[in-house]
């Protein structure tokens, strides 16, 4: 919109100048025509003649010299006269540029603001329907306390292998003693061993959280935890007792291959019968780190099955709402500042063009005010020009000057063309319309702002635990408007 309007004023391809008005130097004048020179040339030879009453051709060419000054610096003034002039006429035209421009204005933020609220769809009905499936969670299996909050991946595991480390460290040295490589060899048995206990024991105590499903309908859930408890225990002990028989089996002598083998075998006729003690302290840290392995898994989410998966759904609703909220509002506020600058410009460069061009052509600026003084200056010049040459001349004659030596030269009067007033009065009007045009644009964009932002909804109106609507204050700071509710002003009034 500015680069149009700008196009407009600047359509006669004219920049108006401070040097309207051409600088005379008078004594460069007097050099350059040798007028002295000539003055006491002529003067001597009795030119020119006593009874001449015309100026002579010397007299002639000083005045013709200042005579172009003065036409060119008319003919500067004739031209940004015109140009001021057609730009009073173009204040019409601008002033409707300024309106059809304002109402696209009006009407793209308008755009904006209808985008915004479809882009705002989903985000809403999401929080709307992962709340009320919450809700729905709660009732169907009787909860009414909240969720436990989920744990990572990434801190299950790395717990995992945390535990995997200490209990292969601890069982490290067990191995050692009967392993043909040492305490490499031991760390490595220990370390296989670990992992399969930690893992299995991790991943039953996730499924053992089945077993506080509620109703009828949730049956074969809750029997898949029973499953799940039974299997932990059965996991616990047959796992950890193989692993201290296989070490004995190991002690005494066989292979580790065959020592498997018999291991097995003794667990089936005699599960306790352990050989040596610190194969019983190898079962006894299995089984602990089994049973902080179950209880890790477990409580790696809550203990109702379901309950944080729903519930992180709806904090993830909110989440991605209130950040939609705040980014469409930041890009609206966005739009909205460049739209009203946009007006703001337009308004500057219509009253700037306009206000110049009336100033221009009602004397209050340098156009008008600086004409009589270039005028009175032409002719002061003039007259210095031929006061120069005369007086050489008369220095050198014998016989009398012309009379009309004594005469005083005088351009004709210039009489720039009145102004008219009527043109000047529709100009400032329309300069007028433009002010009010872009203020009640400006102001409609910030009411249709203010209103896109009352529009929007809190979290706990979509989820129906605030019936009762709040107006909706807008930090000043942020979006350059405060929004005072009308409850409030009754308030304050009251």
């Amino acid at each position: 919109m500015f680069q149009k309007l700008t196009d407009i004023f600047r359509s006669d391809d004219f920049v108006p100048t401070t040097a309207v008005f051409p600088d005379i130097n008078k004594e460069k004048l007097a050099r350059e025509l040798k007028l002295e020179e000539e003055g006491r040339k002529r003067g001597s030879t009795g030119q020119p003649e006593e009874g001449n009453e015309i100026l002579d051709h010397v007299e002639l060419q000083a005045v013709a010299r200042v005579e172009d000054l003065r036409r060119r610096g008319l003919d500067n003034f004739e031209t940004n006269r015109r140009v001021y002039s057609e730009r009073l006429n173009l204040a019409v035209s601008a002033r409707m540029q300024v309106e059809t421009e304002s109402n696209n204005a009006k009407a793209r933020f308008s755009e904006d603001v209808t985008k915004w609220r479809s882009l705002m769809v989903t985000p809403r009905e999401k929080v709307q329907e992962t709340f009320r499936w919450r809700n729905r969670f709660r009732e169907l299996n009787k909860l009414e306390r909240p969720a436990d909050q989920k744990s990572s991946l990434v801190s299950v595991i790395g717990l995992a292998l945390v535990m995997i480390i200490l209990e292969a460290f601890g069982n490290a040295y067990l191995f050692a003693q009967a392993n043909p490589l040492g305490l490499l060899g031991g760390l490595v048995a220990a370390f296989l061993v670990s992992a399969g206990n930690v893992s299995m024991s991790t991943i039953m105590g996730m499924g053992i959280r089945y077993i506080n499903c509620r109703g009828f309908f949730n049956l074969l859930k809750k029997f898949a935890g029973l499953v799940f408890v039974v299997s932990w225990l059965g996991f616990a002990m047959i796992y950890n007792l193989g692993v201290a028989h296989f070490r004995d089996a190991a002690e005494s002598g066989s292979e580790w291959r065959e020592a498997g083998i018999q291991a097995i075998q003794s667990i089936q006729v005699s599960p306790f019968g352990l050989q040596t003690m610190e194969s019983y302290v190898l079962f006894l840290l299995g089984f602990i780190i089994s049973i902080v392995s179950c209880l890790k898994g477990y409580n790696s989410s809550d203990a109702y099955p379901g309950y944080s998966k729903v519930t992180l759904a709806v904090v993830d609703a909110r989440n991605e709402y209130v950040d939609q909220l705040e980014d469409s509002l930041d890009i609206l506020a966005e739009r909205r500042d460049e739209a009203v600058e946009a007006l703001r410009e337009a308004n500057d460069e219509v009253h700037r063009n306009i206000n110049d061009s009336v100033d221009a052509l009602y004397g209050q600026r340098a156009l008008q005010s600086n004409l009589t003084p270039f005028l009175e200056q032409c002719d002061m010049t003039a007259n210095y020009l031929l006061a120069v040459y005369r007086d050489a001349n008369r220095a050198t004659r014998e016989d009398e000057a012309p009379k009309y030596f004594k005469n005083k030269f005088a351009f004709d009067p210039f009489n720039p063309p009145s102004a008219d007033d009527s043109r000047r009065s529709e100009a400032e009007a329309q300069v007028k319309e433009v002010s009010d045009l872009v203020y009640q644009a400006i102001k409609e964009i910030f009411s249709v702002f203010n209103d896109a932002v009352k529009a929007h909804y809190d979290i706990d109106e979509l989820e129906g635990t605030n019936p009762i609507r709040e107006d909706v204050v807008v930090p000043a700071e942020r979006y350059s408007l405060k929004i005072v509710s009308e409850k409030t002003k009754d308030k304050e009034e009251a």
